[in-house]
């Protein structure tokens, strides 16, 4: 496992990146479609905002827990007992 770390660490970081991206823009460069609707509905800026935070947020949790459990279930999968290598994943 101590050798995986650094591939696991490579993989989270390549899948949390465009998340991570559209949330740095997120309010400068575009309106998410959630905070317009609830400015446009007669929504408080302050909720919207907070509404789409919340959002963001629970979607950042679940990209994380997918990655980490993909990576786990598969490593659990393709290496046996010992550390070693499966001959082949498809028996």
């Amino acid at each position: 496992m101590e050798a995986l770390i650094p591939f696991f660490r490579d993989g989270l970081k390549a899948a949390l990146n465009p998340t991570i991206a559209s949330m740095a823009t997120m309010g400068i460069v575009f309106l998410p479609g959630m905070l317009t609707g609830q400015i446009i509905g007669g929504s408080t800026p302050d909720t919207a905002i907070r509404y789409q935070l919340a959002i963001m947020i629970v979607i950042f949790v679940c990209i994380t827990l997918s990655v980490v459990l993909t990576i786990l279930f598969s490593v659990r999968h393709s290496f046996d007992g010992y550390g070693n290598l499966r001959e082949s994943i498809f028996h």
